[in-house]
Order: structure tokens, then sequence, then C-alpha cells
């Protein structure tokens, strides 16, 4: 089977990607490969079987592995400012936006200003209008004066200074500083997925790991200017999340869950399936922050079944448990019903509670057998020499 897609892609067939797990295979559809919005945990392809519990706690300490979490509404984060402001003073300072530079004509002193870095980047000077002035140095802003005013005076003499630098840094240091905390804000995770920054305003949180939103707002602040900004991302408050597990199983409804949880470890909490229950063909949906859902279908039978042979003799395959996946907020997991329970439910439907109902009748069905003895007849006639005859009747 040739796959169209390439590792780590995701492939959508329609509104749901179907993908099967049974046994210890994971059969993919066609030209799919795993879904990444469902993440499957790992474990060694070939298991061994350890004697000791030491050996298994060794083995399982190397192994322990968590899904990544990803934040979710209701979160509190910690936004930890790191600033790194530049002195104007240095020659490789940059004029950034916000900065007031002096510009000073010793023999032409109408033409001096105080000019403010805008948002476009221009300072608006006498006779030459405006001039980009951001990202260079103050020697290269001299430089390129000197060229323009030189239309208009000759042989121009002009100084430039920085007058106040680093303003951005200055408002957002008084924007985030806190008493307790330092230069750091808190912020909760709004419902629709941002939050709300200086400067930056709203950025996407829902659905990224810590790292990622870090370096997302990294790069926010280097757009608006702010490159001496570094942040930490810390996350103080986890809101709840919650699956829901329906279908066969003896609790259905809503789970509320505090740490990460698998589909199993779902389906348990639940109660368990019932024996209506198709452990075979457990359905996993999700649409976490997807716009198309997704969904696995899973062998839970062959999984609970499932064992190996070992210099020990025969014992259970947890290897194969590799196929129980994270959960994630608001997935759902449906047990559907066996086809006999389903056989039975339209009997029970159509016939008990349908027909009858309508056209009530009673009726039953019974044999009724019996035996007759035949008598043959048993009269006899007997005769003397003449007249009189005499008959005679013999019977039971």
């Amino acid at each position: 089977m040739q796959s169209s897609c390439r590792n780590g892609q995701r492939c959508r067939y329609g509104a749901v990607t179907a993908l099967v797990l049974s046994g210890a295979a994971m059969i993919l559809p066609a030209g799919c490969a795993r879904p990444s919005g469902l993440g499957v945990s790992r474990a060694p392809a070939s298991p061994r079987f350890y004697q000791t519990p030491a050996q298994f706690t060794a083995l399982q300490a190397s192994l322990i592995e968590r899904p990544d979490y990803r934040l979710n509404v209701g979160d509190t984060l910690e936004i930890i400012y790191h600033v790194e402001a530049v002195t104007p003073e240095g020659k490789d300072y940059q004029l950034q936006r916000e900065d007031v530079v002096t510009i000073r004509f010793p023999y032409d002193e109408k033409y001096n200003q105080d000019v403010t870095i805008q948002n476009d980047g221009k300072i608006r000077l006498l006779l030459v209008g405006p001039v980009r002035a951001i990202g260079m140095t103050l020697e290269q802003l001299q430089e390129q004066l000197r060229g323009l005013y030189s239309r208009y005076i000759r042989d121009p003499e002009l100084t430039c200074n920085v007058q106040a630098a680093n303003i951005k840094i200055v408002e957002l240091k008084k924007a985030i500083t806190t008493a307790p905390r330092g230069q750091s804000r808190l912020v909760p995770i709004k419902p629709d997925g941002t939050i709300d920054l200086p400067y930056i305003g709203e950025a996407l949180a829902f659905g990224k790991t810590v790292k990622e939103l870090r370096r997302e707002l990294k790069n926010r602040y280097i757009e608006v200017d702010l490159g001496e900004i570094d942040v930490t991302v810390q996350t103080l408050e986890f809101a709840p999340r919650r699956v829901f597990v329906m279908g066969e199983v003896w609790g259905q409804g809503m789970i509320t869950i505090y740490a990460p949880i698998t589909a199993l470890q779902a389906i348990t909490s639940a109660g368990g399936i019932t024996p209506r229950g198709d452990q075979q063909r457990v359905m996993l949906i999700r649409r976490y922050g997807l716009p198309v859902p997704e969904a696995i279908v899973m062998d839970v039978d062959s999984m609970l079944e499932a064992t190996r042979p070992s210099p020990q003799g025969v014992v259970p395959d947890g290897s194969i448990f590799r196929y129980d996946p994270w959960l994630a907020d608001g997935d759902i997991l449906y047990v559907p019903p066996t086809e006999l329970a389903r056989a039975n439910d339209w009997i029970d439907q159509v016939f008990t509670r349908g027909i009858r109902s309508v056209l009530p009748y009673d009726a039953s069905v019974g044999m009724n057998f019996g035996y007759q003895i035949y008598s043959p007849p048993t009269t006899v006639t007997t005769r003397t020499s003449g007249p009189p005859r005499i008959n005679a009747q013999l019977g039971p």
C-alpha cells in the first residue's frame, strides 16, 4: 500500500478520518499516515519479560512519556518579562519607535528640532519633510540629514542626539510591574483562546505548548521593535478537562479530569463496557481545535486479551497498549452495541412494543392428542334346531 502523505502530516477524509487499531497492528486508510491530532503513546517494539520488580521499575523509569500539555481555555498563565535595555550612548544603538531625537544646527538655529520617531518609522523635519530614521544609528542619521539639507543650505553642519530612548520598554515596565511578583503579568486564556499583553494585544494561546507560546510572543515583540524583550511562560492554574463516554457502558456521561488520561482509563472511569457493548469497535472522536473532526476505532478486546510467549510461559502482551491514545479536552468515546444486541433491540421494538401494542392479541399454540380403542362387533348368533333365534350382545 503506497502512501501519498508524508510522516507527520495529517490526511482528512470528509468529516472524519478513520484509524483502525486491530490487535497489535495499526491499519491506516489508503494514502494516509498517522493523524497528528490523535497522539498514540509509544512502547518498545520488541518487549521483553522482566523477572524482578526492580528490572521492571528501571525500564518503566526510562520509558515514562506523557503527552505535551497544550494550553486550554481557562488556564491562567504568568508571563515573566526579561528586559535588556540598550543604552543610546552606544555606537551600535539603533533608533526605535517613540525615541526622541534632538537635531541641532550650530549656525542655523532656526532649524533646530526635537522630533519623535513615529509609528511609521519616520521623523518630520523642517525643509526636508518626512525622513525615515528607525533602525539607523546616530551617525547614519546625521549623514543622511546632511545630504538632504545640502539642497537648501550650503555645507550644513548639524548634530543628532537621543534625548529619550527605550520609551516602549519604560512603559512596558510600568505596565507589567507588580509588587509581589516583579516584572510579570498574570493572564487567563479567554473563551476565544487568546490572551492580552501590552503592546502586542491579543495572542492565540489555545492549543499551543508553553514552548510554542513563548516563541510566538518573542516574535511578536520583535515585530513591534521590542527585540530586547524576552519572556518566560508559566502555567499557574490548569482548567479541568472534560471527556464524554457514551454508549454501552455502565455509567455514561461526562468525566472531569485534572491529569492526562487514556481511552481505556476513561472507559474504566465510566464503569466499564456492558455485556451488550462491542469491545472491538470502540470509537474515539476528537475535534480539539481542529476544523474537521478526527476519529479512531479501537479494538479493546484485542488489547485486553493479547498475550505473548516468554521463558516463563504465555504472559500478557503489554506492548499493545501503545495503541491506547491519550485523551484531549472534549474527546468523545462511543461504545456501540453488538450485532446481537442490535437484533434483540429490533425484535423488541418492532414486535413487542410495535405490532403488539397496535394490534393486541393473545394466542397460544398447543397440541392435543388422544386414542380410541376399536372393538369389533361381538354379536353372537346361536341357533338350535329351529326357531326362535337368540341374539346376545357382549360389550365392555
